[in-house]
């Protein structure tokens, strides 16, 4: 028995010029970890019709995010979270912002949020707290992605 085998090369059709009949640019990404210390967090406050929260801020400087990014790309922020199981191994974890910690401490309900704000080259990061307390948050880990 024989076996015939026949290779042939395809070419498909030309995807769409860029601007001026120039190639299309390609998709760009941006992804860094950022290192929040317990201490770098600053008080604030935020307050408006009705509502006052205080809350903690940290901004870093992402000079990626340009114009172009803020207005037409795709800005995403993640509490990372490493948890021990029962079996001993670790596990991390992305959590989208805006995340929400809900906890009880002295018998007493809390919760505490994770959010972010973003303006060209700067990612604020916040978190409040429903008690108000001046508890300072701890040491966090949080992962900024962005597409154009």
């Amino acid at each position: 028995m024989t076996v015939a085998m026949l290779f042939a090369a395809c070419e498909g059709q030309p995807g769409l010029p860029g601007r001026n009949g120039e190639d299309g640019e390609s998709t760009q990404w941006f992804v860094q970890d950022y290192d929040v210390l317990s201490s770098q967090w600053r008080p604030a406050e935020e307050s408006g019709d009705g509502y006052y929260f205080k809350c903690f801020e940290y901004e870093v400087r992402v000079p990626q995010l340009t114009e172009f990014v803020f207005d037409k790309g795709y800005v995403g922020c993640y509490l990372v979270w490493d948890i021990i199981r029962e079996d001993g191994k670790k596990y991390t974890y992305q959590r989208p912002l805006p995340y929400t910690i809900y906890g009880i401490d002295n018998g007493f309900a809390y919760s505490e949020n994770y959010s972010f704000e973003i303006r060209p080259q700067y990612v604020k990061f916040i978190v409040k707290y429903s008690d108000f307390g001046d508890i300072e948050p701890l040491s966090c880990i949080f992962t900024v992605r962005m597409m154009w």
